[in-house]
């Protein structure tokens, strides 16, 4: 019995991918297949569109990122389609230990995940720029100062903010590496707004930084390695916080900035603008990563990567 064979009796849902890029390759073998682990192709779509044309490619949602792991080894591994075309992207997260197995085939991202790319200075600008209409030059320049300010001073309150829920959350997965027994940690399940809460002028913290059950409400007698904590903190301090830190957090702190921007924007009396303008912007943090992604930073790396692919 194969691999393949073996993970589809085990209801594996990377088999399930597998026959699904199959499925591609017969179609046309000179397809790009790509592998996202999650709704990832709302961000990369542009760059793929771009680089390798439309058309030429066609991606999978395997729905995590160890099934794109696995399906690139069982690809790779098969007599019949070890020479598909294939590219697999997958987020960084906290495993900056993570060292990728074929690099040539699987892209890594080079902070923690594609949300952190939307949370840029060039980002905010751009979106300044086509979305309310404000730049350092046009007739609204006077705006532009203001919002790049707000934007740079509530990102330094927001990192500041989230600093300690990121340590327990990578001091957890420290302990996870070196004792794969340790009990799980569903960091998904804490909302951005239960932690911080952001206005265009000013930040509210909103958990008690002494204490992980402040945060971690689902897990009883939760407890974190003292050594696993040093090592997180030590991690951090040497990095841009921004790239570095969980994505989903950043990405929620861009669009309620930019939700409070329009809001305010769009009032018959602005308290933050000068005077009333209109931004049709829309925003939902479920499908940002969409929305905003003609905006978000596209790395050199990724632009090497899929042009060798």
């Amino acid at each position: 019995m194969d691999r393949v064979q073996k993970m589809q009796e085990q209801g594996s849902s990377y088999s399930v991918k597998f026959t699904e890029m199959t499925r591609i390759y017969a179609k046309d073998k000179s397809t790009l297949i790509c592998i996202f682990e999650g709704k990832d192709e709302k961000y990369y779509a542009n760059s793929l569109n771009t680089i390798k044309g439309q058309g030429r490619w066609s991606g999978i949602n395997t729905g995590g990122r160890t099934a794109v792991l696995k399906l690139a080894e069982t690809v790779n591994q098969h007599p019949t389609y070890n020479k598909v075309n294939y590219a697999g992207f997958i987020d960084r997260d906290y495993e900056d230990w993570f060292v990728n197995p074929n690099p040539n085939k699987i892209y890594v991202t080079p902070c923690y995940s594609i949300e952190n790319l939307y949370v840029t200075e060039s980002c905010f600008r751009q979106i300044l720029s086509a979305e309310f209409n404000i730049t350092e030059f046009n007739e609204n320049r006077h705006e532009f100062p203001k919002c790049l300010n707000a934007f740079i001073n509530r990102l330094d309150d927001f990192v500041n903010g989230v600093e300690v829920f990121n340590i327990w959350a990578k001091a957890h997965r420290i302990m996870k590496r070196d004792d794969p027994e340790t009990k799980g940690l569903n960091i998904g399940n804490v909302e951005t707004k239960k932690i911080i809460k952001i206005d265009i002028d000013r930040s509210l913290l909103k958990y008690d930084t002494t204490d992980p059950s402040s945060v971690f409400k689902d897990i009883l007698d939760f407890k974190l390695s003292a050594d696993a904590i040093q090592e997180a903190a030590n991690s951090f301090k040497t990095v841009d916080r921004t790239r570095f830190f969980r994505g989903k957090q950043q990405i929620d702190f861009m669009c309620e900035l930019l939700s409070k921007l329009k809001s305010d924007r769009n009032s018959k009396t602005p308290k933050f603008f000068s005077e009333k303008g209109k931004v049709h912007l829309n925003i939902s943090q479920d499908n940002a990563i969409s929305e905003l992604s003609q905006y978000a930073d596209t790395p050199d790396c990724l632009k090497d990567f899929i042009r060798a692919c």
